[in-house]
């Protein structure tokens, strides 16, 4: 098997380290009794479940950073210049993460699939009930919807990592489909679909969540989030058509009012505004603080006395930073990447560097009063733009499409440019880091992996379009245990 380990050598904090939710090795199909509920009341307690799992840190904090890792403009502090890299996140940088979960640092697709399928389970206990559920009512039509739609992101976050792009090989390898709740070999020991069936399964899901959702609170599913998940999972598959309908539901129009102001996005993403379609909440008592996304990307909004972007004496790193609450900041821009931008970007959020080599920090994701506990975004309007302008140029409408980036590149602060397909995924770049789409759109757009700059210290900085290795390997736990899997269901780089 194709395992290049990196014994870093770094001691990493006990607190972290050593809990037994990091380390158990139960197989991720067990995750919970498959009962069918009668009441509404016992139901959300279920819903409140999966979201809880989408929540969790060893898998929204894992997927969401090693999807961005493994693209092009972001970095890792490499440990070599005083600030230590504690083994998270570095072997997803690499390109190094493997099948195994011991140690837990080289296996982050073990607890990323684990903790989907557990919200997935949970999502599936709700549909299964639905004919049982009492009392009859919208609070259950709705509590409905929001369960497919909970199912349908966590396929699409799956299909999205462990399966090749649409546009690529839509009859290849794709997920498992466990559509039934609990731990059976008939429910957990199904095989992997091809990459059109689960997004067959996806887009009904979906569908069914967007007829069907009432709700309005944006910490839940509801029908405009479902639009702009519909949209780009439509996008993924090159259905520009349907791409451009569902975003234009989504945002409603593309004035640009409906976008946050530079100053709110300048702020660095902690709480919810207007463009924030469907968000979760991460309170004290929700994150795992220093396991959060803001602590591996928020170090602080400015340094005093220095100029915004400059190079930063050592001693004055935390002496002179302002707005600091300090995480990991393990999560660095690359050279290259901050050079994109223009100084009057409100999306240039990179406040300084210490050394050439260690990336420059960014304030993009903030904290309210303690270490990751802030809202954090799973669907944004300016996404819906940047669908509409590629739908819309892919269509044959290219004016269209620059007139809508045009639009979002204005409420942003730069400079309007063309929108040929390479303008619109650089501004999907500089729109959308550290919101979890690099890898994807890599693979979407078949784009190779090009690393460049001296703070790009990784052993992998050129891979092919469409390269295998795109693909995380399916975990060792459930090549074990799922009766209806071989070697040949393993992803093609991490075959033996």
């Amino acid at each position: 098997m194709k395992i290049k380990y990196i014994l870093l050598g770094i001691a990493f904090p006990l607190f972290y380290s050593c809990s037994n939710d990091m380390l158990d090795q139960e197989p991720s199909t067990s995750v919970s009794d498959d009962a069918i509920m009668t009441d509404v009341a016992a139901a959300k307690t279920a819903l409140m479940g999966a979201y809880a799992q989408l929540g969790d840190y060893r898998y929204h904090t894992l997927a969401t950073v090693t999807s961005d890792l493994m693209g092009e403009d972001l970095t890792m502090t490499s440990g070599a210049y005083g600030f230590s890299t504690y083994n998270w996140l570095v072997f997803s940088y690499q390109y190094a993460q493997t099948p195994v979960d011991d140690p837990w640092w080289t296996g982050y697709c073990a607890y990323i699939w684990r903790f989907a399928y557990k919200s997935i389970d949970q999502a599936n206990t709700i549909i299964a009930s639905a004919e049982t559920l009492k009392p009859e009512g919208t609070e259950k039509e709705d509590m409905i919807a929001q369960a497919y739609g909970l199912r349908a992101y966590n396929f699409l976050v799956l299909t999205q990592l462990f399966a090749r792009a649409y546009t690529d090989q839509p009859d290849s390898k794709g997920i498992l489909l466990r559509l039934e709740p609990g731990s059976s070999d008939e429910t957990q020991n199904v095989p992997r679909t091809t990459v059109k069936e689960a997004y067959q399964q996806i887009l009904s899901d979906l569908t069914y969540a967007y007829e069907h959702c009432t709700g309005t609170d944006a910490q839940y599913v509801n029908q405009k989030g479902v639009a702009l998940l519909l949209a780009r999972t439509y996008l993924n598959m090159g259905d520009y058509t349907n791409a451009e309908k569902y975003a234009t539901l989504a945002a409603g129009s593309y004035t640009g009012e409906n976008l946050m102001s530079q100053t709110e996005y300048r702020a660095g993403f902690k709480d919810h505004n207007k463009e924030w379609l469907w968000f979760f909440n991460f309170t004290s008592n929700t994150c795992n603080l220093y396991a959060s996304i803001p602590s591996f990307y928020w170090y602080c909004t400015d340094f005093q006395g220095y100029e915004y972007g400059a190079k930063i004496d050592p001693k004055d790193v935390e002496s002179k930073a302002t707005n600091m609450l300090k995480g990991y900041s393990t999560v660095r821009a690359s050279a290259s990447f901050r050079d994109m931008f223009e100084d009057t970007d409100s999306r240039k959020l990179f406040p300084g560097y210490v050394y050439e080599e260690d990336g420059y920090f960014i304030s993009k994701f903030g904290h309210r009063a303690n270490i990751g506990d802030a809202e954090y975004p799973f669907c944004r309007i300016g996404e819906a733009y940047l669908i509409k302008a590629e739908a819309e140029l892919q269509a044959g409408n290219a004016a269209e499409a620059k007139k809508v980036l045009n639009t979002l590149q204005e409420m942003r602060g730069a400079t309007p440019t063309d929108a040929t397909l390479d303008d619109i995924w650089k501004e999907r770049r500089k729109e959308l880091y550290g919101e979890g789409f690099a890898l994807n759109d890599m693979k979407r757009l078949h784009k190779p992996l090009k690393r460049t700059g001296p703070d790009q210290w990784a052993g992998v900085k050129e891979l092919p379009a469409n390269s295998p290795r795109f693909m995380l390997p399916i975990p060792n736990t459930e090549m074990f245990y799922n009766k209806k899997l071989t070697a040949e269901d393993q992803n093609e780089y991490w075959r033996n």
